[in-house]
């Protein structure tokens, strides 16, 4: 049986690996470090910041290891079902994440969700080309999943926490309004966003098409 090796890298733990391994090989890995810090953002920016926005449900996942660095990365491809904004004609688009399985190595980013098997969600995608640790902007920030259930289809954040609301808070005076700060993690959500606390209470959560039409009115302003 082949031993399995764990490693869980946090963004700074993974800015030094990156670093080491940009010098030892001399090899390119764009916006690998800048993204290891996650801003707090507010829904407005998470929206009109985004390369490209849409619904979709994730049809396969395959973690590959770069033959030059060794890194290991998640590609996730999803099937696309709307484009709420973007310049976006295929019907699938692939994405890397970084971390994953491979031959009995896991390799975890810290605080980073990688969308999983089955999954269909709204995903706020900051760049389609750009090598990033996680191509979503905001990461839990502009990662959000669809629940199908009682006939219903509602959206809620990665923890399952139900969206009862999205609320523009550009308009709101520097201040009076909240600043941004450095966060750390996959349960974060964007200024704006308000949820309900239990997850019980799917019920009580905007539907995707509410959801939707919340946001390309943040788009529209």
């Amino acid at each position: 049986m082949n031993q399995i090796h764990i490693i869980i890298l946090n963004p700074m733990q993974l800015a030094r690996l990156t670093k080491s391994l940009m010098i030892l090989l001399g090899i390119a890995y764009s916006g690998i470090c800048s993204a290891t810090t996650i801003l707090g953002m507010d829904i407005d920016n998470v929206a009109k910041d985004a390369e490209l926005v849409f619904e979709g449900e994730v049809i396969l996942r395959e973690a590959r290891q770069d033959s030059r660095s060794g890194l290991i990365n998640t590609y996730v491809t999803f099937e696309i079902r709307d484009v709420l904004k973007g310049d976006y004609s295929a019907n699938t688009i692939e994405l890397k994440f970084a971390g994953g399985i491979f031959n009995g190595e896991i390799v975890e980013v810290s605080g980073l969700t990688i969308p999983k098997d089955g999954e269909t969600g709204i995903y706020f995608i900051e760049s389609t080309s750009r090598d990033l640790l996680n191509p979503i902007l905001g990461w839990s920030q502009g990662h959000f999943l669809i629940d199908e259930g009682n006939g219903d289809r509602r959206v809620s954040t990665i923890n399952n926490r139900p969206v009862t609301n999205v609320q523009a808070v550009s308009s709101i005076p520097p201040s009076i309004k909240k600043p941004q700060e450095l966060i750390e993690g996959n349960d974060e959500v964007a200024a704006g966003i308000i949820v309900d606390s239990s997850t019980l209470t799917i019920d009580r959560a905007l539907t995707v098409e509410e959801f939707k039409n919340s946001i390309l009115d943040l788009l529209e302003n």
